[in-house]
């Protein structure tokens, strides 16, 4: 059972809450101070007549002003929220003291070193990771975070070590322990390969005076987003060939090839093995060459213009392609 008592700062208050607790022989399992008027009590469960003339006898005290129960001490919904966000962390990440002793391991930790949490407590630092010298660091007066590279069961690991300070008793920090976080390389760079970069900063270099302009660049900043064909329609000098550029660049295949193309009396034949080859070319070619591009692994953006000059059967194709 908790209580949290709500208080003033008053001098023997927490001993009057203590004494009424040894009067009825309650035995006290914790107890915690905030420092903005707040006791919390951790004791044994009471029958209901009892925990009535405790709640009473707590309201009487001088400063009191109010008392409740409450699910979790403050200590206890911080260790569950710890416990939660290094459960939640796919990189190995344990904690050290200062003598280099593992106190607490995520199970990402634990299924690297093939241990449980007991077997591991009972192992340092350097026992786990070899090839750096833990104590050093943990002595130095000014430790500071540190990035290793370290290998550990055949796998590359950058290590990073973060101090974990406590203020003694002139306010000053003091290095009481760390925090190691293991990030697989291998992973890191899956990682980077599958981000999808996209910049749609072109289109801020866009001016859009009307409302109906305004409105045109906010649909064409979403579209470019989508994989998908994107159809821009309007007459001579609107814009299309920047809105076109600055949609490229906003796509995911931004950092690939573009190809520039018009439709304006082209034939179909020729049309569509232009499209298949440009979709997948890395470079230019001549036009004997362009059946060829599409068997290349190389991903590349279409842009085709002028698609009112081609003939209407050619034009849903062409925009399919």
């Amino acid at each position: 059972m908790r209580l949290e008592v709500f208080c003033e700062d008053r001098i023997g208050l927490t001993r009057e809450l203590l004494d009424l607790l040894v009067l009825r022989s309650i035995d006290l399992r914790g107890i915690e101070i905030d420092p903005i008027g707040r006791i919390y009590l951790n004791f044994s469960q009471l029958d209901f007549d009892t925990f009535r003339a405790l709640m009473a006898e707590i309201r009487r005290i001088a400063g009191v002003t109010d008392v409740r129960t409450v699910s979790f001490m403050p200590s206890e919904r911080e260790h569950r929220a710890l416990r939660a966000l290094l459960e939640s962390m796919p990189e190995p990440v344990f904690s050290i003291d200062m003598k280099g002793k593992v106190e607490l391991a995520n199970p990402a930790a634990l299924a690297l070193f093939a241990l449980n949490e007991d077997k591991i407590r009972n192992q340092t630092a350097g026992q786990l990771i070899g090839g750096y010298n833990f104590s050093r660091w943990l002595e130095n007066e000014h430790a500071a975070p540190h990035s290793e590279r370290v290998v550990i069961r055949s796998q590359d690991f950058l290590m990073d070590i973060t101090p974990i300070h406590l203020e003694d008793e002139n306010q000053q920090p003091d290095v009481v322990g760390a925090v190691v976080m293991l990030k697989s390389t291998a992973r890191m760079g899956r990682q980077l390969q599958n981000l999808s970069v996209n910049d749609d900063t072109e289109f801020d270099h866009i001016v859009a005076v009307s409302p109906k302009m305004r409105q045109v660049l906010e649909q064409a900043r979403k579209l470019a987003m989508l994989d998908a064909p994107l159809l821009i329609v309007g007459d001579t000098g609107t814009g299309k060939d920047i809105l076109a550029r600055a949609a490229t660049c906003a796509a995911r295949a931004a950092n690939s090839r573009s190809w520039r193309s018009t439709a304006r009396r082209c034939r179909m034949t020729w049309r569509k093995a232009n499209c298949s080859a440009m979709r997948r070319a890395p470079t230019r070619a001549p036009a004997r060459q362009r059946r060829a591009f599409s068997s290349r692994p190389t991903a590349a953006r279409c842009c085709w213009t002028r698609l009112a000059k081609c003939r209407r059967r050619c034009r849903p194709s062409c925009c399919a392609s």
